[in-house]
């Protein structure tokens, strides 16, 4: 039997409260140590393309496997079925709108996986908390003055 994986991917710019909240319920459901939060580049959000230090300093900040990537995330599940897990991956929602737009995204992460294959996708509800924070947000925030964003950024 394939050992279950837990996939929490995104750009994390930066890694919020509300993004450790997620993985803290992925956790409390897959188990600690069966999550691996994956950095990717996202484009339209930063011209960074080398996530490694991030994902380093990330890992040791929440004790969690963290890896960069600049593939399509398809190539990061199958990769990972491969090395012989059993692939689930993590969605983190603050709304309907946050629903949408990851069905949306599904929808194409779907698209590039092979015919048959089926993707265990669980969407996780942020804590009434943390519903308003967004990595969008907290650079706003930060763009107005340094620092004035930290509480919500871990």
């Amino acid at each position: 039997m394939k050992k279950k994986l837990g996939i929490y991917a995104g750009s994390f710019l930066p890694f919020t409260v509300g993004h450790l909240n997620i993985l803290q319920k992925a956790e409390r459901i897959l188990g600690k140590g069966n999550i691996l939060v994956a950095i990717g580049c996202n484009p339209a959000k930063t011209s960074i393309t080398d996530n490694s230090g991030r994902a380093k300093e990330l890992s040791e900040k929440i004790g969690c496997e963290v890896i960069a990537y600049t593939t399509f995330l398809h190539e990061i599940i199958l990769q990972k079925e491969e090395e012989g897990y059993d692939v689930v991956l993590i969605r983190g929602l603050r709304n309907g709108e946050d629903l949408a737009y990851e069905d949306n995204q599904l929808k194409f992460i779907r698209e590039f996986l092979p015919e048959n294959y089926y993707l265990n996708t669980i969407f996780l509800m942020s804590d009434e908390e943390y519903k308003h924070i967004s990595s969008s947000a907290v650079r706003q925030l930060e763009s107005f003055r340094q620092g004035s964003a930290s509480q919500y950024v871990v």
